[in-house]
This record gives structure tokens, C-alpha cells and sequence, in this order.
């Protein structure tokens, strides 16, 4: 079918007016976005509690559990030293197990401090490996902004006792690495895509000027997409709010 000839596609259609009315097209998208930029800072995207995800009958089990379990909310950290010859009772490991004491004791972030040499439970039946272990203070948005400088002192302790393995684990410490590696690999994502479809659009269409246009249309629908999703996000959870009352 010729290029020219009417289609009763309707994207096609779409895609002929536009480039018949480019810039009736260009001012109409830019209020969309203006209008989706306004709707989304006043309206603001509601975010659902997890603790009442649920509805109806799942909705009622889960305060059962609720409330017929304690939850956990310590975050606890933990120090492995370990050697392969050495015992806790030797006192070259204690030394070490002592220095991790000492690196993280009175720290104000920190809580419920327990050494391996006064608690036998934190040691392995070889007397190989210890736990120095504690609890983080507060939340875990406030906890992780100051794991960093404990692991610090942790890693001098390391680098003090070559001969010994001393590694720290933990709710906060593992949660930050974890954050830190999906925050690296997301923008380590986001710097090889946009050059490769730069690239693959260039070869498409044989002009940078051309490549802009599809590049910055779909960057700016997704904005448009972020911000107008304050709309749904307010009708479910007005939804639920009323199913939860209701049932």
C-alpha cells in the first residue's frame, strides 16, 4: 500500500497528522506534559502501607498474626572472626575478638553488644569462629547512613589481624550493599542504553536530528507516566480504604 494512501489505521492516521501539523502537535504534547507535571505535584502518588496491602479476608489475617505474634524489629549485625589453626581460647584470637569489642563499643548507634568470650553460645563446637554480635539503633533508613563508619573500624580491625578472617554481616550492612549494587547497576543500565539506542536510532534513520525526536518522546512519556500515576494510585487506595470498612 502506498505511503500516501489514506489508512484506517488509527496510528497511522495519528502519525500522518503529525507530521502534517508538527507544531499543533509539539505544543499539544508540551501542555500534556505541563498538565501532567501540575496533576502529579498537587495530587502526589499515595503509596500503600505493606501492612495493609491486603483486603477482606486476607486483610483480616494478616492483624491476626499481628497480633498474636510479636515482630522482630531488632537489626542485628554480626562480626565473624574465624582462623583456621587458632581457638578462641588462644590468645591471639582474643586479641582480635577484643579489638572488634572495642571498635564498636560505645558507638551510640549501637545496642545489646554481646562478645563471644562471655557468651559461649556465639562460638562453633571447633572453637574456630566466634559472633561478636549487636543491635542497630533505630530504623533502617536511619541505621544504614551509619553502618558505614562501623564496617570502617571493623575493616581496621581486619587489616590489623591478617592471620584471622574478620567480616561483618548483618540486617543493616547487607541491606546497604544490596541497595548500593541495584543503585550502581540501574545507572550503569541507564548510561549503556541511552548511548546504544542513540546508536540504533542514527542507523534507522541517518540523522541525530531525527533520532531525537522518538528518543525524547519516549523519555518524557514515561515523566508524563510517573507523575500521572498519582491519580490511580489515590482511586486504589480509596478503594481499599472503603473495602477494608465495608467488609
Amino acid at each position: 500500500m502506498s505511503p500516501l494512501k489514506r489508512s484506517n489505521n488509527l496510528a497511522a492516521r495519528m502519525g500522518r497528522w503529525s507530521a502534517s501539523h508538527w507544531k499543533t502537535a509539539l505544543i499539544g504534547w508540551l501542555a500534556f506534559l505541563l498538565v501532567a507535571f501540575a496533576v502529579g505535584t498537587k495530587v502526589h502518588t499515595k503509596q500503600i502501607d505493606s501492612d495493609n496491602a491486603n483486603v477482606g479476608q486476607s486483610h483480616k489475617a494478616d492483624q491476626i498474626l499481628k497480633q498474636g505474634f510479636v515482630e522482630k524489629t531488632a537489626q542485628t549485625e554480626m562480626v565473624v572472626v574465624q582462623s583456621s589453626s587458632a581457638t578462641v581460647a588462644d590468645s591471639a584470637f582474643r586479641a582480635t575478638v577484643d579489638d572488634v569489642v572495642a571498635a564498636v563499643e560505645g558507638n551510640p548507634a549501637i545496642e545489646n553488644l554481646k562478645s563471644p568470650i562471655d557468651h559461649a553460645d556465639q562460638v562453633s563446637s571447633d572453637r574456630r569462629t566466634a559472633l561478636v554480635v549487636w543491635d542497630m539503633k533505630g530504623k533502617y533508613d536511619s541505621a544504614k547512613t551509619k553502618i558505614d563508619a562501623i564496617e570502617a573500624k571493623v575493616d581496621a580491625v581486619a587489616a590489623k589481624h591478617p592471620a584471622f578472617y574478620v567480616g561483618e554481616a548483618g540486617a543493616v550492612s547487607s541491606g546497604t550493599a544490596l541497595d548500593k549494587m541495584f543503585n550502581d547497576q540501574l545507572k550503569l543500565a541507564g548510561e549503556r542504553s541511552i548511548p546504544i539506542t542513540i546508536v540504533v536510532l542514527l542507523l534507522v534513520f541517518g540523522a541525530l536530528a531525527a533520532v531525537g525526536v522518538p528518543l525524547l518522546l519516549a523519555l518524557t512519556s514515561v515523566l508524563a507516566t510517573i507523575f500521572l500515576s498519582a491519580l490511580p494510585s489515590q482511586l486504589i487506595r480509596w478503594t481499599r480504604t472503603s473495602t477494608r470498612s465495608c467488609c
